[in-house]
C-alpha cells in the first residue's frame, strides 16, 4: 500500500509542478523529461563518435579498417597534443563567450550536428581503394574535426546539468533519471549490431558494412532528440545580475589549479586508467572464441546493459542515505573483485558475463555520481575564487592527457606481447585470437591488470571530503554573496531582499537552538522518525552557522590584514603600479607563521604580493611612460557598430543590391575587425596590469557591501516577519 500511495503521491506531482519546479527545487518535470529523453539522442551520437574516436584499443580502427597497433598509438599521441589548443579555445568560449541561451546549451546543436557529419563521412570512406597512408591521414583529419567538435558536444551536453540547478540532491535525481533513458541508446545499439552484422556481414561485427546501415538512424534520431534539450531547458547559475560573466584565462586557469577536489577526482582517473582492459574481453569470446551464437551475444549485451538501471534507480536514495564518498569507496571495491574473477572464471562466456554485470552494476552508481560530483566541484570553485568558471576545468585536465599518452602505451604493449602485430603471418593481426591459447592468455592479463587499475582508481577517494552537508552550505552562501553584491549595486528586489533577510533571520535562530546529541537518542531508541528529524536538524545547524560565518568573513584577523592591503593599493592607484616596491614578496613570505591564523594571513599576503609584482611586470612592459586607462564604453560601440554592419550587408546580399554598395561595407566591416583586434589587445594588456587594482577594489567594495547589510535595520526590519 505503501508503494501504492508514493506512486499516487508522485503523479499528482508531475501534473502539480510539471511546468514550475516543486519547492526547493530549480527543474520542473517538463524540463527533467526534456532534458532526460533529449540524452537518450545525446548518448546515442556519444555511441556513434566514441567508436570512431582515435585510441590504443579502437576496434573500428585497428580490425576494420587495418591501422596497426603501434601506427595507432603515434597518431593518438599526435591527436592527443593537436587537441591542447583545441581544448583551450572550448575554455575559454564556455567562460566568456556571452550567449543568451547560456553557457553550454547553446553548443548543443552548434556542435552536435557537425559530429553528426563527421562521423558519417568517417564510415561511408571506401578506406579499402586508398594506400594505407592515405588511409592514416584520413582518419587524423576525421579525429582532428571529432577532437573539437565531439568533445565540445560532449561536455555541453554532460555540463549542462552543473547549471540546470544548484541543488546537488536534486542534481543526483535528475542525472539518475537521465541515466536510465540515455542508457537504453548503447544498450539497444549493443543489441542491434550483432543482429545486422549477421545480415549484412555474416555475423563478422567488424565489418564496416554494418556501421554504414547503423549509424544514419542514428544521426537523424539523434539531432531530432537534441532539439528537445535545447527548446525545453533553461540554465540557473547562482550568480549575482550585476556580476562581470567575464574572466582572463590565466586567471581562471590559476584558480582551477587551486581546487584541491578536481585534483582529487583526476587523480582516481589517472591512475585507474587499466580498469577498462576488459572491456573488450566478452567481445571477443563471442568473435574468436565462439563461446556462443550471435542470437546468444545479442541477448548477453541486452542483459549486461540492464546492469547499469541498478546504480541509476538506487543512486539517489544511497547518495542521501550513505553520501557520495561512501558510495564510490565501496562501488571501486565490488569492482575490484568481480574484474580479478573474470580470471579463473574465462572459460564460459556466462560466467565471465556475471562479473561483468556486477562490473556494469558498480560502474552505474559512477555514471550517476560523476556529474553530480563534477557539479558540487564547481560550487566550490564559485565560493573559493568567487568567479563562475566552467570550461577551465576542460584545460586544466589536459594535464591528464600527458599522463594518458604515456600510460595508453602499456596496453599496446601487451598485446603486441601476445602476438598481436602487424606481420604476426595473419591476414588481420587480431586473427590471432582465433588460437584460443592465445586467446585466454591475454584475457586473464586484461583481467589481473583491470583489477590494479580499480584498485589504484579508489585510493584518492579516500580524500574526498566535500559533503552534501558542506554542498549546501556553500550554495547558501552563493546566494547570500549574490544579494549583497545586487543590494550594494542597488538592483536587489525586494522579494529577493526578503528572502534573503529571511535566510540570516533563520540561520540565526536556528543556530541558537544548538544542535541535538543523536548519539543519545539512539540510547534512548525514539522513533526512526524522531532521529531522522534530528539529523537534518543538526545539518540545518551546520548550514545555518556557515551562514553566520560568512556574515562575519570580514571581521575575521586574516580579512582585516587583507583589508588594509586593498586600502594600500587601491590609494596608490594605477600610478602606484609600476612603482611598487621589489620586496613587497620577500616581506610578505617573512610574515609569522605560527599559528593557523597567521599561515592564513601569510598564504592571503603572498598571493597578493606575487599578483602586484605580475602586475608591475606587464605594466613596465607595455606601459614604459605609465599607464594608460583603458575606454571599455569605446570598445562596446565597436561591437555594435560590427553587428549593425554585419545585419546590414546581410540584407543587401538578400535583396542583391549594388555590388559597389555591399563592397563598401564588406571593406568598413574588415577595417572594424582590424580596430576591434587592436582594442581587444589593448584591454587585455590593460586589465593584466591593472587586476591587483580591481582585486583590491572588489575587496573593498565587498567589504562594504557586508558592512552596509549588518548595519542597515531596514534589510532585516520586516523582512520575512510574516510567517503566520
Amino acid at each position: 500500500m505503501d508503494l501504492i500511495s508514493k506512486g499516487v503521491g508522485l503523479a499528482k506531482d508531475v501534473v502539480t509542478y510539471w511546468k514550475n519546479p516543486k519547492s526547493g527545487n530549480y527543474m520542473s518535470f517538463r524540463e527533467v523529461l526534456a532534458y532526460s529523453v533529449g540524452g537518450f539522442g545525446a548518448y546515442s551520437v556519444f555511441t556513434m563518435a566514441q567508436a570512431l574516436l582515435l585510441s590504443t584499443t579502437n576496434v573500428i580502427i585497428g580490425n576494420t579498417i587495418g591501422i596497426q597497433p603501434m601506427h595507432m598509438y603515434v597518431m593518438y599521441i599526435i591527436s592527443v597534443i593537436t587537441n591542447i589548443p583545441l581544448t583551450m579555445v572550448r575554455a575559454n568560449m564556455v567562460d566568456n563567450v556571452k550567449y543568451k541561451e547560456g553557457k553550454y546549451r547553446p553548443y548543443l546543436l552548434r556542435m552536435g550536428i557537425p559530429t553528426v557529419a563527421i562521423s558519417l563521412l568517417f564510415v561511408f570512406t571506401p578506406y579499402s581503394s586508398v594506400p594505407y597512408i592515405v588511409r592514416c591521414l584520413l582518419i587524423f583529419i576525421y579525429n582532428f574535426g571529432l577532437q573539437f567538435f565531439y568533445n565540445f558536444f560532449y561536455d555541453a551536453y554532460e555540463n549542462l546539468i552543473h547549471v540546470l540547478s544548484p541543488n546537488s540532491q536534486e542534481r543526483t535525481n535528475v542525472t539518475a533519471i537521465k541515466s536510465m533513458i540515455y542508457s537504453l541508446s548503447p544498450t539497444v545499439t549493443n543489441f542491434v549490431t550483432p543482429l545486422i552484422a549477421s545480415k549484412v556481414a555474416d555475423g563478422n561485427m567488424y565489418d564496416l558494412r554494418v556501421y554504414q546501415w547503423l549509424y544514419p538512424f542514428i544521426a537523424v534520431l539523434g539531432v531530432g532528440l537534441l532539439i528537445l534539450v535545447y527548446a525545453r531547458t533553461e540554465e540557473k547559475i547562482v550568480i549575482a545580475k550585476t556580476h562581470p560573466m567575464k574572466i582572463k584565462f590565466t586567471d581562471a586557469l590559476r584558480e582551477v589549479a587551486k581546487n584541491k577536489y578536481f585534483w582529487i577526482i583526476s587523480l582516481a582517473g589517472w591512475l585507474g586508467f587499466l580498469e577498462t582492459c576488459t572491456y573488450v574481453v566478452l567481445q571477443w569470446l563471442y568473435n574468436y572464441a565462439h563461446l556462443c551464437t550471435p542470437e546468444q551475444y545479442s541477448f548477453i549485451t541486452l542483459i549486461r546493459g540492464t546492469a547499469y538501471s541498478w546504480g541509476m534507480i538506487l543512486a539517489p536514495f544511497a547518495v542521501k542515505r550513505w553520501g557520495k564518498k561512501k558510495i564510490l569507496i565501496v562501488t571501486n571495491l565490488v569492482n575490484i573483485l568481480f574484474l580479478a574473477l573474470v580470471y579463473p572464471l574465462m572459460g564460459s562466456i556466462w560466467t565471465v558475463l556475471l562479473c561483468m554485470y556486477m562490473n556494469s552494476v558498480a560502474d552505474s552508481f559512477i555514471l550517476v555520481l560523476n556529474p553530480a560530483i563534477q557539479a558540487d566541484i564547481r560550487d566550490y570553485q564559485q565560493y573559493k575564487s568567487g568567479e563562475r568558471i566552467d570550461g577551465m576545468f576542460g584545460a586544466v585536465a589536459l594535464i591528464g592527457s600527458f599522463i594518458t599518452m604515456a600510460t595508453s602505451s602499456v596496453l599496446p604493449a601487451v598485446y603486441e606481447k601476445y602476438g598481436i602485430y602487424s606481420g604476426n603471418g595473419y591476414e588481420n593481426m587480431y586473427d590471432v585470437l582465433y588460437d584460443t591459447n592465445v586467446l585466454f592468455k591475454l584475457v586473464g592479463v586484461l583481467a589481473i591488470l583491470s583489477a590494479v587499475g580499480a584498485a589504484l582508481n579508489v585510493i584518492p577517494f579516500f580524500f574526498y571530503d566535500l559533503t552534501e552537508t558542506k554542498q549546501k552550505s556553500i550554495i547558501r552562501i552563493l546566494k547570500l554573496r549574490a544579494a549583497i553584491e545586487d543590494y550594494g549595486n542597488g538592483v536587489l528586489s525586494g522579494e529577493d531582499l526578503q528572502s534573503t533577510a529571511a535566510m540570516v533571520r533563520d540561520a540565526r535562530v536556528c543556530v541558537a537552538a544548538g544542535k541535538t546529541d543523536v548519539a543519545e537518542l539512539k540510547k534512548r531508541k525514539v522513533p526512526r522518525e524522531e532521529l531522522k528529524a534530528a539529523a537534518e536538524a543538526n545539518e540545518e545547524y551546520e548550514i545555518s552557522k556557515a551562514v553566520l560565518d560568512e556574515m562575519e568573513r570580514f571581521s575575521t584577523p586574516a580579512a582585516k590584514a587583507r583589508l588594509v592591503w586593498a586600502e594600500r593599493v587601491v590609494d596608490a592607484g594605477e600610478e602606484g603600479i609600476p612603482a611598487q616596491s621589489g620586496t613587497v614578496l620577500s616581506d610578505a613570505r617573512a610574515l609569522p607563521a605560527a599559528s593557523a591564523e597567521e599561515r592564513k594571513i601569510r598564504k592571503e599576503a603572498v598571493a597578493d604580493a606575487g599578483l602586484e609584482l605580475r602586475c608591475k611586470k606587464a605594466a613596465l612592459k607595455y606601459y614604459p611612460d605609465g599607464i594608460v586607462s583603458f575606454d571599455e564604453t569605446a570598445l562596446d560601440d565597436l561591437y555594435e557598430e560590427e553587428k549593425t554592419l554585419g545585419e546590414k550587408k546581410a540584407e543587401l546580399l538578400k535583396e542583391k543590391a549594388d555590388r559597389s554598395e555591399i563592397d563598401s561595407v564588406t571593406r568598413r566591416l574588415k577595417e572594424l575587425s582590424r580596430k576591434i583586434k587592436e582594442a581587444q589587445t589593448e584591454y587585455q594588456r590593460y586589465m593584466e596590469c591593472t587586476k591587483a587594482l580591481r582585486e583590491a577594489r572588489k575587496y573593498l567594495t565587498e567589504a562594504k557591501n557586508y558592512a552596509m547589510i549588518a548595519q542597515t535595520d531596514g534589510f532585516f526590519a520586516g523582512c520575512g516577519e510574516t510567517d503566520g
